[in-house]
């Protein structure tokens, strides 16, 4: 079985590998990339509230 990643650690499907190999390695990539999704999601969330409020108080000053 090819071990073959992507920069950011996500595995990857390689034509060596059988299918049942495969399906796991994408379905754990998958995974990674809505795990890393949410945390960046969360952050914008937190950034942007953030810089409302602090908009929010420049404005009354």
């Amino acid at each position: 079985m090819s071990d073959d990643k992507t920069s950011r650690g996500y595995p990857l499907p390689h034509p060596e590998n059988i299918a049942v190999e495969d399906v796991v390695r994408i379905r754990k990539a998958i995974e990674k990339i809505d795990e890393d999704m949410s945390e960046r999601e969360n952050q914008l969330k937190s950034n942007f509230e953030r810089f409302n409020f602090e908009t929010f108080l420049n404005f009354w000053e």
